[in-house]
């Protein structure tokens, strides 16, 4: 079917719909969890994470943008909240005052490692449990295709510990 332009058949949308409902139902558990065990919605986990993993390289606003596939104002909004609550650090730099670098700050990193054991559980939980390895494989194989399939595989975002990797080599 791979190249045609044949109509989905009632299987196809099926699995369409089954895998737009596991994401919801699996992403609510993430969400509840962490917000109760550190009050960061699921995107914020991701941005602290994403800045942990690119601690040599500060990342760029417009990154972040990137590689959470959000709007620069919406990145920014919750910049700014991240900010107020002391868990990132944003610099302008002299030599370049269109770029807004973010860090990772001693208490971003305290309430980053509350919620990846948050994040970590509830994932174990919800996700893992229900799968043998050779499921997750085989499910990254297909998630990557879609993506790649739509242009969307972006290595630094799909693949975040390539980000870090990446960042390193080209200092």
């Amino acid at each position: 079917m791979k190249g045609t332009r044949a109509r989905p058949t009632e299987e196809t949308v099926a699995a369409w719909i089954n895998l737009q409902q596991t994401n919801r139902v699996i992403q609510t558990v993430l969400e509840d969890r962490l917000k109760t065990a550190t009050d960061l919605s699921w995107a914020e986990f991701e941005v602290l994470w994403r800045l942990e993993l690119a601690a040599e390289h500060p990342l760029q606003m417009s990154e972040i943008a990137e590689q959470l596939l959000g709007s620069p104002s919406g990145i920014t909004r919750m910049a700014d909240r991240l900010e107020r609550d002391g868990l990132i650090a944003r610099e302008t730099p002299r030599e370049n005052r269109r770029v807004v670098r973010v860090t990772l700050t001693e208490r971003g990193t305290s309430v980053l490692a509350d919620a990846r054991s948050a994040f970590g559980e509830a994932l174990g939980q919800a996700f893992s449990m229900h799968l043998t390895e050779a499921d997750v494989a085989a499910l990254r194989r297909l998630t990557h295709k879609l993506l790649e399939g739509n242009g969307a595989w972006v290595e630094s975002r799909c693949n975040p510990a390539f980000a870090s990797v990446g960042a390193k080599a080209t200092e």
